[in-house]
């Protein structure tokens, strides 16, 4: 098996963490399939993105690739969604933290198109 990565988070999607974890162990979607007691063709799903884990199969695989469940970008945003949605003080103080972002120079057009309808409100 491969090192554990040295990065503590991923911010690659998580097919992407996940195919990259099972090749740095050297694991076939078999043995990993084993260890977790998951499917392999579940996990071919996964790796290929066509599939999202739920929790439990994000801690099921942090656990058995050896990495924190934190490690995978999506237990991140679950986690942060979680916490949103208990705390709407928090949603507001980001939403306008995000829409004065918006207004700064450099914003590229993407953004920019994301975020004209709360900047004309937010300016109006």
């Amino acid at each position: 098996m491969g090192p554990v990565p040295a990065v503590r988070f991923s911010h690659r999607p998580f097919e992407e963490a996940l195919a990259d974890l099972k090749r740095r162990r050297g694991m076939s979607y078999r043995q990993l399939a084993y260890l977790t007691n998951l499917s392999p063709g579940y996990l071919n799903h996964l790796c290929k993105g066509t599939r999202t884990p739920n929790e439990e199969t994000l801690r099921v695989l942090a656990r058995v690739l050896h990495v924190r469940p934190e490690y995978f970008r999506e237990h991140r945003l679950n986690l942060v969604i979680e916490e949103l949605e208990a705390r709407p003080d928090v949603v507001d103080t980001l939403f306008e933290h995000l829409v004065a972002g918006a207004a700064q120079p450099g914003l590229d057009t993407e953004q920019a198109r994301r975020w004209r309808p709360a900047l004309s409100l937010a300016s109006g």
